[in-house]
């Protein structure tokens, strides 16, 4: 049967995605009395939130959409501060690093190491799974539990303490450095954190290309939606895992990063708990199947943009105590959301 052009659109979980979260937005503007939803300051905290959390958000995507999962996302992101933050402080001299001496050289240095251990990291997942035939889920668990350990280890082990801090402003410039530009209706500039958006910008973009238009983005689908069938066609399933796992770990790092940054330091003990849950939420909120072979990078955006709406508009309509209802508040959104685009796809499908 030939469809229209609307009747695709309407059938797509993006359209609802942002339908709900254009809904989620006017609805905590309208009930704040105060309207400081729509305060510049709140809105360049949606975008950066949004970005941060979307960097490795399309990581764990990938992996989900080749019918893997990693647990360790959260776990990689807090050992990537502490070496990034190693490395520069390792790099610049203690007279020079409390003046600010913290050039692009020794940032670009430090970056190409953490993301080369990320990567490292995802190879090694991908070891345990192809080689020892090991689940994702107990291969990443292991990371999960043992990577953060580790970071303690080598932080301890070169500065006597689990946070290694950096407070040269250059270093902090990578997250904190702004672009401003006037909107239509909004009196004050919107200042945006460029750094993660431009980040975030060419993950997104490589990472559709990647899913949308190449081969292997087509194996990666067929992987996850049916790896023995995928094997029999001829399709190195393997590799796939490889790759897949080791854009997973990158991605990860990439945020390590950014949050090393954010925060000044390099953090081992409490960076990053529990992100790779909200890495998973979502991609599923974003239409991603757990079971592998669905899901867009388009979604996941869309899923994290609705993840950070619902998170930060909490404390807008809940003015005492908000943190305590917060947990509740998100888990029974994303149960609803997933329900109902499971709903509409099998309604769909019949």
């Amino acid at each position: 049967m030939k469809t229209t052009f609307g009747e695709r659109w309407w059938n797509r979980s993006e359209f609802w995605l942002v339908l709900a979260n254009l809904i989620v937005y006017l609805v905590v503007y309208f009930a704040d009395k105060q309207h400081n939803f729509g305060s510049t300051e709140s809105l360049m905290l949606l975008v950066t939130e949004t970005t941060m959390l979307g960097i490795f958000a399309i990581g764990m995507t990938i992996v989900i959409i080749s019918g893997g999962i990693d647990l360790s996302v959260g776990t990689i992101i807090a050992f990537s501060s502490i070496i990034f933050t190693i490395v520069v402080k390792k790099m610049v001299l203690p007279a020079l690093l409390a003046k600010g001496g913290v050039g692009p050289g020794v940032l670009l240095t430090a970056t190409a190491a953490t993301l080369s251990l990320a990567l490292v990291i995802g190879l090694f997942h991908a070891t345990l799974i192809t080689l020892l035939k090991l689940p994702p889920f107990i291969a990443t668990l292991g990371t999960l539990i043992g990577l953060r350990s580790l970071a303690r280890v080598i932080a301890q082990w070169q500065f006597q303490s689990d946070k290694v801090s950096v407070s040269a402003p250059e270093f902090r410039a990578l997250f904190n450095a702004t672009w401003s530009f006037t909107v239509p209706g909004i009196d004050l500039p919107l200042r945006i954190r460029w750094v993660p958006l431009c980040v975030f910008l060419v993950v997104a973009i490589a990472a559709m290309i990647l899913m949308r238009r190449t081969v292997l983005g087509r194996h990666l689908y067929a992987l996850g939606g049916n790896e023995e069938a995928a094997r029999l066609s001829g399709i190195r399933t393997d590799g796939l895992k490889f790759v897949a796992y080791s854009i997973g770990a990158f991605c990860a790092g990439l945020a390590g990063i950014l949050y090393a940054a954010r925060e000044g330091q390099g953090n081992s003990t409490n960076l990053g708990v529990g992100y790779e849950l909200n890495a998973i939420a979502a991609a599923v909120v974003g239409g991603a199947s757990l079971r592998g072979g669905a899901g867009t990078i388009t979604g996941t955006i869309l899923g994290a943009m609705f993840l950070t709406l619902v998170v930060n508009g909490i404390p807008h309509l809940i003015k005492i105590d908000s943190t305590l209802y917060e947990g509740i508040i998100v888990g029974v959104v994303v149960i609803l959301a997933v329900a109902v685009n499971q709903l509409r796809t099998r309604g769909r499908s019949r």
